[in-house]
């Protein structure tokens, strides 16, 4: 604490940091349940893929040319390139890719 200070200064930067901390994780928590109500529903939210690579380290990659990627969250799409899977990955719901074995819930509820 500085001269300039006195203990409610400090506390209130304690508290200001505590609710900064409680606001964030809110954020994250609401941004993960999004996430997996996606799956939830029977749809990939592409969560991981790999990229071509030769000689190829992942059965998979032996079906991908340069430069694309293919999701390895369960539905198998092969994506243009990053900046493709990126804008899936945002919003998979803009496209949604139904998971196999799933009967998906309706793509616009």
């Amino acid at each position: 604490m500085y001269s300039d200070e006195s203990s409610s200064d400090e506390l209130e930067a304690i508290r200001t940091e505590r609710l900064d901390v409680d606001l964030e994780m809110a954020q994250m928590h609401a941004e993960a349940d999004a996430w997996h109500a996606v799956r939830e529903r029977g749809y990939c939210n592409h969560g991981s893929a790999v990229g071509y690579i030769n000689p190829p380290v992942h059965e998979v990659q032996k079906l991908l040319k340069p430069g694309q990627l293919i999701c390895t969250a369960g539905c198998s799409t092969i994506f243009h390139g990053d900046e493709d899977w990126y804008a899936q990955l945002d919003d998979p719901m803009a496209n949604p890719v139904p998971l196999p074995a799933r009967t998906p819930a309706p793509a616009g509820k």
